[in-house]
C-alpha cells in the first residue's frame, strides 16, 4: 500500500472526548462555593471550640457559631431556591425536586442554629446581670 492512500489516525483522536467541558469547569470551584464552604467549616470549628473550652465565654462563643452557621445554611437555602428556578425553566424536573428537598432540609437547618444562637445569647445576658 501506498502512503497516499492510508487513511491518516486524526480521526480516531477527535472521537475521544475532551476531559472536562466548558460547563463542567465553570462548575468545579467558584467564589460562592469556596465561601460558603470556608464559612461552614469555620463556624463547626467555632463551635466545636465552644463546647472544649469550659471558661466563662463559651456561651458567647457558641452563640457566635451558631450564628455564623446559621447564616451560612441561609445562604446555602437561597442558592438552592435559585437551584431549583433554574432546573424549573430548563425542564429538569429531577434536579428541581432534589434541590427543593435539599433546600428545605438546609433552611430547616439555620432555623434551628439561629434560633439555638438566639437562646444562647439570651441566655448569656441574663446570667450576666
Amino acid at each position: 500500500m501506498d502512503q497516499r492512500h492510508r487513511r491518516p489516525a486524526a480521526p480516531l483522536l477527535r472521537q475521544a472526548a475532551p476531559l472536562l467541558r466548558q460547563a463542567d469547569r465553570r462548575r468545579l470551584l467558584t467564589p460562592f462555593g469556596l465561601g460558603i464552604g470556608v464559612a461552614l467549616v469555620g463556624s463547626l470549628i467555632f463551635i466545636a471550640v465552644g463546647f472544649v473550652n469550659r471558661t466563662t465565654t463559651q456561651i458567647p462563643i457558641l452563640a457566635a457559631g451558631l450564628a455564623v452557621l446559621g447564616l451560612t445554611l441561609g445562604a446555602l437555602a437561597v442558592a438552592c431556591v435559585v437551584a431549583v428556578v433554574r432546573a424549573g425553566r430548563e425542564g429538569r424536573d429531577a434536579r428541581a425536586f432534589w434541590a427543593a428537598l435539599t433546600g428545605g432540609v438546609v433552611v430547616l437547618g439555620a432555623a434551628g442554629a439561629l434560633s439555638a444562637a438566639i437562646v444562647l445569647a439570651l441566655v448569656w445576658s441574663s446570667a450576666r446581670q
